[in-house]
C-alpha cells in the first residue's frame, strides 16, 4: 500500500540497496548492485495557520507610541519562515516576530476597540488572499480605559450662596448641577453627594469644590 512521502517524517533521506542479477541455464548468475540515495526537497504544502485564530490583545488608551502589547502567534506544518503584515497604520507588527506594537497615539474620539486584518505568508511578503501559501486572520485590540480626569462642575456653582425658602415644597428644584468627565466607561460616571448632617447644620465645609 502507497503511503505518502513525508519531509519531516519519519525521514527526509533515503538509502537503497538494488541488484540487479541475470541467471543461464549452462553457468552461474551474475550479480551487480549499487548503494542509490533518495533525497527529499520540502515541498510548501501547507498554509501557515493562526494559533489560535482570531486573537484578542489589550492596550491602555494612554500607551505611547513604541509601547509592544501583544504576539500574534502562528506555526507552518512546512517549518517554513513566517512573514506577518498588518493593514494598519495605528498599529505595527513584527514581520518575523509577530509582535504588535503602537504606532500612532490614541485621540479622545478613538473607538473603545478596534478589529485589524494580519497574513501570514509562506517567505512571500506581497502574496494575496487568494495565494496557496497566504492566510488571513482578524485580531481584536480592545483599548482599556484609564481614570485620568477628575470629573467638573460645569454651571460655575462652586463658591456660591443658595437660598432655599423654608417653604419651598418637597421634590421642588433649587439648583441644577452639571458635572462633567472626560473619561470612558466606568471611568466617567459621577456620583453626586451631599456632606453629613453636621456640615448640613453648621455650613462647614460649604463653600469648598473638589474636582
Amino acid at each position: 500500500m502507497f503511503r505518502p512521502l513525508n519531509y519531516f517524517s519519519p525521514y527526509n533521506r533515503y538509502l537503497f540497496q538494488l541488484i540487479a542479477k541475470q541467471s543461464f541455464d549452462d553457468r552461474p548468475s551474475t550479480i551487480s548492485t549499487a548503494i542509490v540515495q533518495i533525497n527529499l526537497e520540502n515541498a510548501n504544502i501547507h498554509r501557515p495557520i493562526f494559533t489560535p485564530d482570531n486573537q484578542t490583545f489589550y492596550i491602555s488608551e494612554t500607551a505611547q507610541p513604541g509601547t509592544q502589547f501583544g504576539t500574534v502567534y502562528a506555526s507552518d506544518a512546512d517549518n517554513d519562515i513566517i512573514i506577518y503584515s498588518i493593514t494598519s497604520t495605528q498599529f505595527s507588527i513584527g514581520s518575523l516576530t509577530g509582535v504588535l506594537q503602537l504606532e500612532l497615539p490614541f485621540g479622545s474620539s478613538s473607538p473603545t476597540e478596534q478589529y485589524v486584518n494580519v497574513t501570514l505568508s509562506d517567505n512571500n511578503p506581497s502574496c494575496l488572499s487568494s495565494d496557496p501559501s497566504c492566510t488571513e486572520s482578524t485580531i481584536r485590540i480592545i483599548i482599556t480605559a484609564v481614570n485620568k480626569n477628575s470629573p467638573r462642575f460645569l454651571n460655575q456653582i462652586c463658591g456660591q450662596n443658595i437660598t432655599f425658602y423654608e417653604n419651598n415644597t418637597m421634590n421642588q428644584d433649587i439648583q441644577s448641577l452639571v458635572v462633567f468627565d472626560d473619561d470612558r466607561g466606568e471611568n466617567g460616571q459621577i456620583t453626586i453627594s451631599f456632606p453629613s448632617e453636621q456640615l448640613r447644620t453648621t455650613g462647614i465645609g460649604m463653600t469648598e469644590c473638589f474636582v
